[in-house]
C-alpha cells in the first residue's frame, strides 16, 4: 500500500510531527508499504523554520524529519502560502520578495497544493495528523 502523510499540527504544542513521524518509520519498515511524501500544511509548516531552535533537552523534531527523508529519499513538502505568511522563505522566495535573508531549512521544499493533490491521487492513503 502507498501512503502520503498530511500535516497540519504545530511541531511545539502538539504532537503531530511526532506521531507522523513514528508512522512514517513504521511505514517504510514494513516491505509491502511505500510512502511518496510529506505535505506540511497550517501550523506544521513551522517545522521547516531553521531559525527555530528548541531546548537542549527537547528533540530536534525539524532534524529528525531531515534525516527521514534523506535515508529513505521521501520528499518533505511544505505548504508556499502557509509559509510565507509566517515568515518562512527559500531563498528564490526571499529574492521574489525582495527580502535579504531566507530561513526555510534545508531538506525541505516550498510547494503549492497541487503537490498536495498529485501526493493524494498517487496514494492509496493519505493520513492526516493535527
Amino acid at each position: 500500500m502507498n501512503y502520503s502523510l498530511f500535516i497540519t499540527g504545530s511541531p511545539t504544542s502538539s504532537k503531530a510531527c511526532h506521531t507522523a513521524l513514528d508512522f512514517a518509520e513504521a511505514v517504510v519498515q514494513n516491505s509491502t508499504h511505500t510512502l511518496s511524501g510529506v505535505f506540511f500544511y497550517e501550523e506544521a509548516v513551522n517545522i521547516a523554520n531553521a531559525l527555530a531552535m528548541p531546548p537542549r533537552d527537547e528533540c530536534n523534531i525539524r532534524d529528525e524529519w531531515v534525516q527521514f527523508a534523506q535515508q529513505h529519499s521521501i520528499p518533505l513538502y511544505v505548504c508556499i502560502a502557509a509559509a510565507l505568511r509566517r515568515g518562512e522563505l527559500n531563498e528564490a522566495e526571499a529574492k521574489r520578495h525582495e527580502v535579504d535573508q531566507h530561513n526555510l531549512a534545508s531538506g525541505f521544499l516550498l510547494e503549492g497544493l497541487g503537490s498536495l493533490l498529485s501526493l493524494t491521487l498517487e496514494s492509496d492513503r493519505t493520513m492526516r495528523f493535527k
